[in-house]
Formats: structure tokens, sequence, C-alpha cells
């Protein structure tokens, strides 16, 4: 283990050292929603439907050269987890969580040559840590969920352009899709099998960048 943490951090160290660093300050409308599986034989459960919601935070970048760096940051990510149950009555249930995250994300960004003048497309990829900060019943008589899982881990990808307004400002925007990798749901009440669910999320992101 001393070896390990000692090796990342020589690491770190000397990303750091040969990179110029840019921060970016970040908004990203998104349709968030949960990938939803359950085998229960008696009831069906099933995604309720996208919710419209928006993360931001800062963004680090770490140009190891002009066509790719390495990216980081702390982006708050505000969720919604929405489940459709039926029973074998015909009965229906909805319920909605809401779940908040600390995201920390570690991905390669690369850049092509200039477009235009000052405009280059980059394609984005990698992964994300996230730690949950807060969850929440939206109606006290939801019970298909007990606990969630106090992290989660997901893929994201995306393509975006970057334009120079200024020596030091850049702006920037793309679309992306991140691809949860992790059951959230630890303690469920499903009456048959295991219920899981796994975040999805489509954004368009926009920054400014110094």
């Amino acid at each position: 283990m001393k070896k390990f943490i000692l090796t990342a951090t020589l690491i770190i160290c000397a990303i750091y050292s040969q990179a110029q660093l840019r921060i970016g300050l970040m908004a990203a409308p998104e349709f968030s929603y949960g990938q939803v599986k359950y085998n229960g034989e008696t009831t069906s459960v099933d995604s309720d439907g996208a919710t419209f919601l928006s993360k931001f935070g800062l963004e680090f970048d770490f140009m190891m050269s002009d066509t790719y760096a390495f990216s980081t940051g702390l982006i708050y990510s505000p969720k919604r987890l929405s489940l459709k149950a039926e029973n074998a009555d015909g009965t229906v249930i909805a319920e909605e969580y809401k779940i908040q995250y600390l995201q920390l994300p570690a991905t390669l960004k690369l850049f092509t040559s200039e477009i235009q003048p000052d405009l280059k497309a980059y394609f984005q990829i990698g992964f994300m840590g996230e730690i949950m900060l807060y969850n929440e019943k939206l109606e006290d008589d939801n019970e298909l969920v007990d606990k969630f899982q106090f992290f989660d881990f997901s893929f994201t990808g995306g393509a975006g352009l970057e334009y120079g307004a200024g020596v030091n400002t850049i702006i920037y925007g793309g679309v992306f899709y991140d691809l949860g990798l992790v059951n959230v749901i630890k303690e469920e009440n499903a009456p048959e099998d295991d219920l899981t669910a796994k975040m999805r999320a489509w954004s368009l992101k926009i920054g400014l960048k110094f």
C-alpha cells in the first residue's frame, strides 16, 4: 500500500510539474435516469422516465501538449431515480428518490488542430468516482428503496468544441454520456429477488476556462 501511494504521488507530481494548468467553470443541463432491472414473478418494477436537472463545478485541465490533456474536477451532480411498480392485481405505484453526488472525474481529453482560427474540437473519455452527499425520498410513503450506496463509479465520454475568446480565456461546450457501473441501491423492499438500478445521464456541458 505504501508503495502504491508513493507511486501515485510521484505520478501526480510529474503530471503537475510538466503540465500547464487551466481551470474551468462549468454547468451541464442533463437528463438523468436509472436503468432498472427486477426479476419478480408477481410484481414488475421499471424506470419511470428521465428527469431534467443540472450539474456544475470546477474542471482542471493539465495540458501535456497542444493535443492532449489530463482532465479532472470537482462537480456537484444532483440525480433522480424514478421507479414504477405494477402488482399482479394491476395496482401501480410510482416513487421518486433524490440523490446528490460529488463527482471526481479522471479523463483524457484529445484535441484536434484548429478547424478555424481559435476553434478546436475535442474528444474526452474516462471514468468518474462519485461520492454520495445526500439522498431523500420525495414522498414519505416511498418504500421500494431503503438505502443507497455511498458511492457510484461511472464511465463518461463525449465530444465538444473549444473557442479561444482571448489570450487566457476559452469558451467550451460539448455533449456527454455518463454510464453508471454500480447498482446504487444498497437495501430494498421489493418482494421478490433483487432490484438493481444503474444511473445514466445525457448532458450538454458549457463552460469558461482560464
